[in-house]
């Protein structure tokens, strides 16, 4: 990329001659920029390179030579501009444009979206933070799982009405209450050609056990050609859907990844070409098993958090545009919210008076309230009264004093940009009382979880059924280790009672009830996920799901087409 002092010089011969052509000697470019007559050809050499000017010398000393100015000095920033967008470099890019914000969002726009790239389809997204954690077997944030769905294929998928859907397995039938056999799809092959062999969905299956929702596989084996029998130690009615989860996707062996979490290997629609902490770069896989994505790249773009207001952080909709788009834009409520997690079983909080003090403390309308009205607008959130939309599940409010002083420890995602806000109005509610807080942060999870007395998390569920809680609850959201052990065994009795039974619709709201009265959970604010249509606006069948994006697969481009007059 060109430098600074470049772009300096640029602007210097272009506001001499007013951006005017010019006849000129060498003697008078090396008086304009106060340089030799060598440096100023290798000046005016490097910026015909770049394409600003044309430079055509005259023969011998003293003769005029032609300065033609190919670009303006707002082409030449703004092409810098874009250039360091391509770099996550936003600080810069607001720099060569003088910093003006006004200028940047432009150009961002213009940058943004969907774009053609020598006849193929790209579409560039910006996103406030890297995604660096796509290991569908370690704890993944929202996003990250979204990607991953593109990016990986399990034995079963869910369709956009969140039905059970065939994947990598076309079928399977249950033999016995503890007996499932999947059918795989044959010459499915990885992103890096290697073949999937039912070999390795056996062992992928087996690697499942370490998550709670899976801990009762016994035994799996390939008894056929393209045959997985799963043996279980407890009936389970439900696995085919259980098996759509993020965390169940079928990964490729270690020895073919070189950078399982960063560059991962799977049979989905898109394969990563580039993953670095300024973009991350899909590619649609032309040996895809399935239909073909329509879109042939996505290029989600990390832009400076300073900044970010300026260029949409994430794909939600702000809740001061859903008037405006109402006829154009789907919006809807996530289904799941903001909220707190105590540390029942090692923080302060295994204290029943501390539970309930900081229940009753750090409430939503407490939250909500202390919210400046601009930022409530900016996120687009609602107090939530329990874990999905329209339930209500709080507890009665009533006047808590804190049991005596103390200093607690907080813990939030470091580079969420809603968790700052809320760490503020903690420290404000808190020291009220008397008591001091502390704030850990962290980017995918801390080692000693029992030195935290309270999280700051979002719910990470990737489909809107009320099922979808079961993985978020035994595995996802780490309650396990953070409730009392008769209350965790309860709420997963209640996942295997439903799971041991064909018709029985899932406890979700007593799942969600419970958590709330044991003091488990404080829910905080629910969220508005819509697409933002000034920047996607020419994709067709662009609707939010629940992890706040839209299904790349899903996607296409309307090509513009006119139609000349008889």
């Amino acid at each position: 990329m060109s430098s600074p002092r470049l772009r300096v010089q640029f602007e210097t011969l272009f506001e001499y001659f007013n951006g005017q052509n010019t006849s000129i000697r060498l003697e008078d470019v090396t008086d304009i920029l106060f340089c030799t007559r060598r440096n100023a050809r290798i000046v005016l050499n490097k910026m015909e390179e770049e394409g600003w000017i044309e430079w055509h010398p005259a023969a011998g000393r003293g003769k005029l030579s032609e300065l033609i100015f190919k670009r303006s000095r707002s082409d030449v920033s703004e092409n810098l501009a874009r250039r360091y967008l391509e770099e996550g470099k936003i600080s810069q890019a607001l720099s060569v444009l003088d910093q003006d914000a006004g200028k940047l969002t432009q150009v961002i726009q213009n940058y943004l979206g969907v774009q053609h790239q020598e006849g193929l389809q790209v579409v560039r997204l910006p996103y406030y933070r890297p995604l660096s954690m796509l290991n569908p077997r370690k704890k993944m944030r929202r996003s990250e799982q979204h990607i991953a769905r593109q990016i990986f294929s399990g034995l079963t998928t869910l369709d956009e009405r969140d039905e059970v859907q065939a994947d990598l397995a076309h079928s399977w039938e249950n033999l016995s209450p503890c007996h499932w056999r999947f059918y795989l799809r044959p010459g499915v092959r990885f992103h890096n050609g290697e073949l999937l062999v039912p070999e390795l969905v056996v062992h992928n299956l087996l690697d499942l056990r370490r998550f709670r929702l899976f801990e009762h596989i016994e035994s799996v084996i390939s008894p056929g050609d393209y045959v997985v029998d799963i043996y279980l130690k407890k009936p389970d009615y439900r696995l085919p859907v259980l098996l759509a989860e993020t965390c169940a996707k079928i990964i490729a062996d270690d020895f073919h990844c070189s950078d399982p979490d960063l560059m991962p290997v799977g049979t989905g629609p898109y394969k990563v070409v580039l993953n670095d902490d300024k973009r991350l770069i899909l590619q649609a896989f032309d040996g895809y098993f399935g239909y073909r994505p329509l879109l042939d790249k996505i290029e989600v773009y990390v832009i400076d958090e300073t900044h970010s207001c300026l260029i949409f952080p994430t794909l939600n909709t702000p809740m001061k545009n859903r008037q405006r788009n109402r006829l154009t834009e789907e919006v809807d409520l996530d289904p799941g919210c903001i909220y707190l997690q105590l540390n029942r079983k090692n923080g302060i909080a295994q204290d029943e008076s501390w539970a309930d003090y900081l229940t009753q403390k750090l409430n939503a309308l407490n939250f909500f309230s202390r919210c400046p009205e601009e930022t409530i607008v900016e996120w687009g959130i609602l107090p939530a009264h329990g874990l999905k939309p329209g339930w209500y599940h709080h507890s009665p409010q009533h006047q808590a004093d804190p049991p005596g002083a103390a200093t607690l420890t907080v813990a939030y995602h470091a580079r969420h940009p809603m968790f700052p806000h809320l760490k503020k109005i903690i420290q404000a509610v808190l020291s009220e009382d008397g008591i001091h807080v502390e704030f850990v942060t962290y980017e995918h999870t801390i080692d000693d979880m029992s030195g935290v007395d309270i999280w700051i998390k979002a719910m990470g569920i990737s489909n809107r059924r009320d099922d979808a809680l079961a993985g978020w609850l035994l595995d996802y959201s780490d309650l396990s280790e953070m409730s009392q052990d008769d209350d965790f065994r309860a709420w997963q009795q209640r996942i295997d009672d439903w799971r041991s039974e064909m018709n029985q619709p899932f406890p979700a709201a007593e799942i969600g009830k419970s958590l709330i009265e044991r003091y488990q959970i404080v829910p905080l604010f629910h969220c508005w996920l819509g697409v933002n249509h000034d920047q996607c606006g020419a994709l067709q069948n662009a609707q939010c799901n629940a992890l706040g994006w839209f299904d790349f697969c899903r996607v296409w481009v309307k090509p513009d087409l006119h139609v000349s007059g008889q």
